[in-house]
């Protein structure tokens, strides 16, 4: 007597515009999933360029964040008192004030945040890229999910430059190579977000599991 395996249910989703409830069924490359009811686009396969552009982009992402965090920013200079910081600089100041919650949410969120997703989203596209089982990538795939919300570098930059038209005011503001690295760190966290599918990325560990 044979016995065949269960397979599991399909996963259920969610349309976020009308709330009727749709199967994750597997989708082949370009294939989409859309809502039946309202046919808002749900999730869409890729094919394997998208993991090989997903890892491109966060290995640039993560060279171009050590780059920035080294690098400094803007030079400001106030009566021929000259400060070139760097973005640890400007956190080391808020905990020298006494904004220490204040602090650690931007050093999350400008530094901790942005390179941990980075290097999550690096690892998990790397392994399915090279048909590798990493150890943990299921887990680190979660992780990259969960700090995809705080990835916040690209409002830093855009508060970096409400922060010079408001110093501009109080003395002579020039731009440093830093901002160029923020600008191209925030460009391919932007991109990484709009390519970076969790689906495919979930259904290739399932494959090499």
């Amino acid at each position: 007597m044979t016995t065949q395996a269960i397979s599991p249910a399909p996963e259920k989703l969610v349309c976020p515009d009308c709330g009727a409830v749709c199967l994750n069924v597997p989708l082949k490359p370009y294939e989409e999933l859309r809502c039946g009811r309202c046919k808002r686009l749900i999730r869409k396969a890729s094919g394997d360029h998208t993991l090989q552009a997903v890892w491109a982009l966060s290995t640039t992402g993560l060279f171009l964040a050590l780059l920035a965090n080294i690098q400094p920013i803007l030079t400001f200079d106030v009566e021929g008192n000259t400060q070139s910081p760097i973005i640890l600089t400007g956190i080391i100041g808020l905990f020298a004030q006494g904004y220490s919650p204040v602090a650690v949410l931007v050093f999350f969120g400008a530094i901790a945040g942005p390179i941990l997703y980075l290097i999550s989203v690096w690892y998990v596209a790397a392994s399915c890229t090279l048909r590798k089982t990493w150890p943990g990538v299921t887990k680190i795939l979660r992780l990259a999910e969960h700090l995809s919300a705080w990835n916040l570098i690209p409002v830093y930059a855009v508060a970096i430059l409400v922060a010079v038209v408001k110093l501009d005011m109080l003395g002579q503001v020039s731009w440093q190579s830093g901002s160029l690295w923020i600008i191209g760190m925030s460009l391919c966290s932007l991109a990484l977000t709009q390519i970076f599918d969790e689906h495919l990325f979930h259904d290739r560990i399932n494959r090499l599991l």
